[in-house]
């Protein structure tokens, strides 16, 4: 199966035949030639079913396309809160975006030129926060 028909599978959000294919040996972190990977084919889409199913297979979530977008940096600029949710609570680096800015002026981009809501911005956010507090935590246990 080529780039081109498993983005088709995502985009019509045909999961039976993508599942199929991924158990028949199709690799999740497949690409095309700009470095898209099916994962970022979700994100755009907003398709959190199919976006579970390709990280569950194994699909890996701070993949850069050659435009240096992530699955994540490409869901928050189309606005797919759920997609957001499910690619932080799976794992995904904050340091998500392309450019060569910090992460604030990234979102802050992403939310004027994009469809990034609050809701974006405020998991991000909760996120980062989650994670400090994490990172604080264990720096204190060592």
């Amino acid at each position: 199966m080529t780039f081109d028909e498993a983005s088709k599978l995502i985009r019509k959000g045909d999961i039976i035949r993508l599942r199929k294919e991924l158990q028949d040996g199709l690799s999740p972190n497949m690409e095309n030639q700009y470095s898209w990977t099916l994962l970022m084919v979700a994100a755009l889409k907003g398709n959190t079913s199919i976006g579970d199913l390709l990280i569950e297979s194994g699909a890996e979530l701070d993949r850069r396309n050659k435009g240096r977008e992530t699955a994540l940096s490409l869901a928050a600029h189309t606005g797919h809160s759920s997609f957001v949710s499910l690619l932080l609570n799976s794992g995904a680096s904050l340091e998500c975006h392309p450019f060569g800015n910090t992460f604030d002026a990234w979102l802050n981009w992403a939310c004027q030129y994009g469809r990034c809501s609050e809701k974006i911005r405020e998991l991000f956010n909760k996120e980062r926060k989650t994670r400090a507090e994490r990172d604080h935590t264990l720096d204190r246990l060592t």
